[in-house]
């Protein structure tokens, strides 16, 4: 399954001009995929484990 899920990003590097836009798409592609709820931003904020300070 991650052999599959690297080669589908792979297909969307084209697209990007920067790396750490395409590493951000990947990040939030991933993010929404393992996440158990999908409510938005807080559900990728519980998915990486980033402190939700505010």
């Amino acid at each position: 399954m991650q052999n599959y899920i690297d080669e589908a990003l792979k297909e969307f590097k084209s697209i990007f001009s920067r790396q750490s836009s395409r590493l951000l798409f990947c990040a939030i592609i991933i993010g929404f995929m393992g996440s158990t709820e999908m409510i938005g931003v807080t559900s990728l904020c519980r998915f990486w484990m980033v402190n939700e300070v505010g």
